[in-house]
């Protein structure tokens, strides 16, 4: 029998809140269809766009992981570099890291959102899903 995953590990994964078995993306965090979301889970059929425009919300948390990431980075330059910087140097470095992690937050903020905001409570029992549908 499979052991179940933690809520953690299945936020990690990017796995349905519900179940916690069926994948929430369609393609890998890396390719070019990164945001291509599944509608319903493949386990449980849990609906994940909970109602119309769910998603605009995983948007400000997408712009909170940009805001740390931005912040995070002006402050390892300055901490590494003895002296101040040229301008370029915060551009580049910020550009650089954000474009390979646009994937990333892009899935967790989804992911987090559906988890915190979804009103979906886990349960490892399909007889539960299908009494509560989507």
């Amino acid at each position: 029998m499979e052991k179940e995953r933690s809520k953690s590990q299945a936020i990690l994964q990017c796995k349905c809140p519900r179940c916690r078995k069926g994948d929430i993306f369609e393609k890998a965090a890396f390719s070019i269809n990164f945001a291509k979301t599944y509608r319903n889970c493949s386990v449980c059929n849990l609906k994940y766009e909970r109602t119309m425009g769910f998603w605009w919300s995983a948007m400000y948390m997408s712009y909170a992981f940009t805001v740390a990431h931005l912040i995070t980075v002006m402050v390892a330059i300055n901490i590494l570099t003895q002296e101040r910087p040229a301008l370029w140097v915060f551009f580049t470095a910020i550009l650089g890291t954000f474009m390979f992690l646009v994937p990333v937050y892009f899935r967790y903020a989804r992911t987090l959102v559906l988890y915190l905001l979804g009103g979906v409570k886990y349960s490892s029992n399909p007889e539960v899903w299908e009494e509560e549908g989507e």
